[in-house]
């Protein structure tokens, strides 16, 4: 039996490199409510679904400071998907929907106390 050439070896490292599937590099996307008088900015990942949100407060430093909200219930990681934010229009609604563009899902997600939280996902069928 003879040893492949290093050569051969190198090529065949080469392709099973490449065939490897890489993890996906988080893509975030930002969206605000449309709620007069607000000032927070939600974000998805845009793979995971996981939904968190910054607002500005002037205190904090002289020019104020971001206070930011992490995923809490229902906003954290979720299947994999092809996740969006669409804003509320209604004027004193604080909440973003999260879509799932490959499946139609969407819930809504919104601040509560210290955390991003969302409702179940779901889809009228």
């Amino acid at each position: 039996m003879s040893v492949p050439s290093i050569s051969a070896r190198l090529v065949l490292a080469a392709a099973l490199a490449l065939a490897a599937p890489l993890p996906a590099a988080a893509e975030f996307l930002f969206v605000s409510p449309s709620a007069d008088k607000q000032n927070r900015v939600y974000w998805v990942d845009r793979f995971t679904g996981s939904v968190g949100a910054c607002q500005y407060q002037t205190s904090g430093g002289p020019n104020g400071s971001m206070l930011c909200f992490p995923p809490g219930e229902g906003a954290q990681a979720m299947p994999s998907g092809d996740y969006d934010l669409k804003a509320s229009t209604w004027k004193d609604e604080w909440g973003v929907f999260r879509l799932n563009r490959l499946t139609g899902e969407m819930s809504l997600c919104f601040v509560r106390e210290d955390k991003v939280v969302c409702t179940p996902q779901a889809i009228a069928r």
